[in-house]
């Protein structure tokens, strides 16, 4: 685990974040998006150290892109990254007047949550979102809909941010789990009756499942397949795709299905195989809007035993629809 800073850093930390987030809140919706918007590119020009990484990260997913496409998709993912923070800090106004469902289409969500009680009867599911569109309006959509919903969050190393992080998660309805040992409060929370959520697509330092994505080898969380088999609980593999450059959002789903585990497999042969239904669906959706993708995290980090390094592969599908966005 990372250290935590001092109790001055964490302050000098927590200061200008409040203060950018007080703003973005306060501000009309356009202005806030496009300040935001502004924001990540001004950290797609000052952080080259990353800029690296997500230009090598799509040329790993998307090797037959040139590199002025790349470019755009690097340029608007640092730009959707930062209007995360609008969203977090509109979503408790938004949700506090009822105004949820004006902003966020969640038809699709309501028909993959029929197709689930169909498959699995009297079960509640367990929703898969990868770090895409607005994986906190995902998170607050998902409460609407369903009520309490367990989540294991990763602490961030500003204990002031993790608090009102946290304080803001809970307030719009999700359960906070720690990492350590949190499965097991998420795995009590479906045996009351209620839904599950993770972010299935970071690289997994240790006991992870080497699943292919985007064609390589990926350390995969195995958490969601193990619980589904336990139940068997339906997975719904979904997220929050932003319309437009504001507040507007539709839950686009990519798979429900229950894994199960076939005549003569073993534990490891079950974990692999249902592991890449759900990365492959993962995939769907990030190619639906790939500029919206979180390409900032080293997914492909954690090797298999011998292999040093991800080379980006020589052929493969295109980007996608967005694959080359407008200007903010």
């Amino acid at each position: 685990m990372a250290r935590r800073p001092s109790p001055v850093v964490d302050l000098l930390t927590w200061v200008p974040f409040r203060a950018v987030l007080a703003l973005l809140g306060g501000l009309p919706e356009s202005w806030s998006y496009a300040l935001a918007s502004g924001l990540g590119r001004f950290g797609w020009a000052l952080f080259g150290a990353r800029r690296a990484l997500v230009l090598k990260n799509l040329a790993r997913a998307f090797p037959e892109a040139g590199p002025v496409e790349r470019e755009l998709l690097c340029r608007e993912c640092f730009a959707s990254a930062a209007r995360i923070l609008v969203d977090l800090a509109r979503s408790p106004r938004i949700v506090g007047r009822g105004g949820l469902e004006e902003r966020v289409d969640l038809s699709e969500a309501r028909r993959a949550l029929e197709e689930a009680g169909t498959l699995a009867p009297g079960k509640p599911p367990i929703f898969c979102t990868p770090h895409l569109g607005s994986w906190e309006v995902g998170g607050t959509a998902l409460a609407h809909l369903v009520g309490r919903c367990h989540i294991i969050a990763r602490p961030i190393r500003s204990p002031r941010i993790d608090a009102w992080f946290r304080s803001r998660r809970s307030l719009l309805g999700q359960v906070l789990h720690p990492r350590r040992g949190g499965i097991r409060g998420v795995r009590a929370g479906l045996a009351m009756g209620e839904a599950a959520g993770f972010l299935p697509d970071q690289n997994q330092r240790l006991r992870g499942v080497f699943v292919p994505f985007f064609g390589l080898p990926a350390s995969t969380d195995r958490s969601p397949i193990v619980l589904a088999l336990q139940g068997p609980y339906p997975i719904i593999v979904a997220a929050a795709l932003r319309r437009g450059r504001g507040y507007r959002f539709r839950i686009e789903c990519a798979k429900v299905f229950v894994p199960r585990a076939l005549p003569g497999e073993s534990r490891e042969e079950t974990l692999t195989r249902e592991l890449g239904v759900l990365n492959r669906a993962v995939e769907d959706l990030i190619r639906r809007a790939p500029g919206q993708y979180f390409w900032l995290h080293d997914r492909w980090r954690t090797r298999p035993p011998g292999e040093e390094s991800a080379e980006p592969r020589t052929d493969g599908p295109s980007p996608g629809p967005e694959a080359s966005p407008p200007p903010a």
